[in-house]
């Protein structure tokens, strides 16, 4: 019988997954299954086990702490192919994957497809990402989420684009000087985000061109002249409208396999968290390709 480890966060999303259910599903389609939950302090543990597939069922969040060990983990377990189970809110990495929440249960995929990660040096939460890292208004936008009482983000999603189209409004752009290979970006930017997927936040597609395992990020800036056509953009993701309106028409996009970021302001992120002591100093980011290898339809 095929082994599986199943790594899973029961809070994730509207926390209607529960651990039996999972682990009969994937007993259902002929898999021996190791349960990790998130919320055990432990989890990392299962980075000893041996497998032929790790399931991630979560968000976001439960991937990127699922990443943070295996970085740390032996070459063995790293070379075991992920399905990740998609019970977040956001679900951004999925989406980017083509992959749906599972409805009927868990199905085998037989895809391979390779997922980099980026190497991030120069401040002290330095380390790595996963989707993004950036300064402007998204970082802006995790602090005022943050700030909101839990019966304010009742569909979050749709409060979280609100609150974005308001941050655009409001937001004092920065002066930023970006080094692209031998390319100098400097100017005042309402946005900065290298992308490693295709959404980032509220399921907003900022990186439609991103391929998760090329060995290149996509860089998108967006100049303090663009507020208005970026805050329409915004405003169709909020509003589910077909537009006409290309991120190119407004956006700088750029394919990167490295970069140095120096941002003369405050808000700063690298994924979902932000980095609160940034002191402008420099960020320095290199592609280590393939680190996973995620299973898809």
């Amino acid at each position: 019988m095929k082994k599986a480890i199943l790594i899973h966060n029961p809070t994730a999303g509207n926390g209607n997954h529960e651990k039996d259910s999972l682990v009969k599903q994937a007993e259902k389609v002929g898999f021996e299954v190791s349960y990790f939950s998130t919320s055990d302090p432990f989890m990392k543990r299962f980075t000893k086990e041996q497998a032929d597939v790790i399931f991630v069922a979560g968000g976001d969040g439960t991937v990127q702490k699922f990443a943070a060990c295996m970085l740390e983990a032996k070459e063995s377990i790293k070379q075991v192919p992920v399905q990740v189970l998609p019970y977040g809110t956001a679900n951004n990495i999925a989406t980017t994957l083509g992959i749906k929440v599972p409805e009927e249960g868990i199905t085998a995929q037989n895809t391979k497809t390779g997922f980099d990660i980026g190497i991030v040096e120069g401040v002290e939460e330095a380390g790595f990402f996963i989707e993004s890292i950036g300064c402007g208004i998204f970082p802006k936008l995790v602090r005022e989420m943050k700030a909101l009482d839990d019966d304010e983000k009742q569909d979050e999603i749709k409060k979280s684009r609100e609150t974005l189209v308001k941050v655009i409004d409001f937001y004092e752009a920065r002066e930023a000087i970006i080094i692209a290979g031998d390319k100098e970006i400097t100017g005042k930017f309402l946005l900065i985000e290298l992308m490693n997927i295709r959404y980032i936040g509220p399921n907003i597609e900022l990186a439609p061109n991103a391929e998760t395992g090329d060995g290149y990020f996509e860089l998108i800036t967006v100049r303090e002249e663009r507020r208005e056509e970026l805050k329409s953009y915004i405003e169709d993701h909020l509003n589910e409208k077909n537009t006409a309106k290309k991120l190119e028409d407004f956006a700088d996009l750029l394919k990167v396999k490295s970069l140095r970021l120096k941002w003369i302001g405050k808000d700063v992120h690298i994924d979902d968290e932000i980095i609160e002591d940034y002191r402008e100093e420099e960020i320095k980011v290199n592609n280590r390709k393939g680190f996973f290898t995620f299973l898809t339809p």
